[in-house]
């Protein structure tokens, strides 16, 4: 069976001015931050845009530990650049809000990093922690929105609408994006699930190969958009599918991770307890390799409340906390791909 592209070129813009960049953070963490700290890892050629790591704004007596585990974590990564932009409501004292974070992080940075710029982003507008030239720094800031239109930072929303992760209003929302249905709605979904549960089970026992196949054949048909989206009972049968683990590890390397992440987001929100545990790791592996960041948390918490034992849950968090790259994960997948027997049954 041949699978879809796993190298599809990716989608390119050039970012030059702290305005694009700034109007771009929320598209790629996906939302509009509030409270934070967000540090983007940017590595050559040309800075292009790495690990985006956002914590919550620290109290001003734990400002020294943040910026400890700020500073571990960008070490990780090895970039060559930096990009810093404090998101705050707090008024600016005898210097811009937490210009005294900023500056305490970037002295504690490698002097051979370049800080491509650090800002300060408030009540829709920014201001730089580095440039005190009014004629391209005003007293008054700059307004976020001038740069929402600009072409370069369109190109960058429009490729994340078309992986189904268009930039939301704020972190609320972004959860509430990967939930799954509630009330009565949970209650004939999880009917659903519990006959296909059942059925797969009669299939796995009498001939496990032929439903991986058959499991493997529908994963492909509805990455690949056949039908647009599953109907209720194919939604159940891919989500339960995941149960077998090898076929989830299959499924995880044998589709490129911006293709398939929309189905999984899609059957994130239409899997209720307790079957979500493998569906929202599995979009939480997929969207780390593509340098997701607060929807991958939010997919692994929702994943290890139904079940704090599910070890790929477990040693992807180990990952997120050591700031393990996205190209490493991948690479990762990209290995265990080699060797797994049912993709090389389906490839025959």
């Amino acid at each position: 069976m041949p699978m879809p592209s796993e190298n599809p070129q990716p989608v390119t813009a050039r970012l030059t001015s702290a305005a694009q960049l700034v109007a771009s953070l929320p598209v790629y963490l996906g939302f509009t931050p509030t409270e934070s700290v967000v540090v983007v890892c940017q590595d050559e050629p040309r800075g292009r845009v790495g690990l985006t790591m956002r914590f919550d704004l620290p109290a001003p007596e734990h400002e020294e530990l943040f910026v400890d585990d700020a500073v571990r974590r960008v070490l990780k990564q090895t970039p060559s650049r930096l990009v810093v932009a404090v998101y705050t409501s707090e008024p600016d004292g005898a210097e811009p809000a937490r210009a005294a974070l900023v500056d305490t992080l970037l002295d504690r940075l490698p002097r051979g990093l370049r800080i491509t710029d650090a800002v300060l982003v408030r009540d829709g507008r920014f201001w730089s922690y580095l440039c005190d030239d009014r004629c391209c720094c005003p007293s008054e800031g700059t307004p976020v929105e001038a740069a929402r239109d600009d072409d370069q930072v369109r190109v960058i929303e429009a490729a994340q609408v078309l992986r189904g992760r268009a930039p939301l209003p704020d972190r609320t929302a972004l959860e509430r994006s990967l939930a799954g249905p509630v009330f009565l709605a949970a209650a004939r979904a999880r009917a659903v699930f519990e006959r296909v549960e059942a059925e797969l089970a009669r299939d796995w026992r009498e001939d496990r190969d032929e439903a991986q196949e058959q499991l493997l054949d529908e994963w492909e048909a509805a990455v690949g958009g056949q039908p647009a989206l599953p109907n209720d009972v194919q939604a159940a049968r891919l989500v339960v599918s995941l149960e077998d683990r090898l076929l989830r590890d299959t499924v995880a390397a044998s589709f490129a991770p911006d293709v398939l992440l929309p189905l999984l987001a899609e059957l994130c929100r239409r899997t209720p307890e307790p079957y979500d545990a493998g569906i929202a790791t599995l979009f939480a592996w997929t969207a780390y390799c593509e340098g997701g960041g607060a929807e991958v948390t939010i997919a692994l918490d929702r994943a290890q409340r139904t079940d704090p034992a599910y070890s790929l849950a477990g040693l992807l968090r180990a990952h997120v906390d050591q700031q393990t790259s996205p190209e490493e994960l991948r690479r990762v997948t990209r290995e265990v791909a080699d060797v797994l027997p049912l993709r090389r049954r389906s490839s025959d």
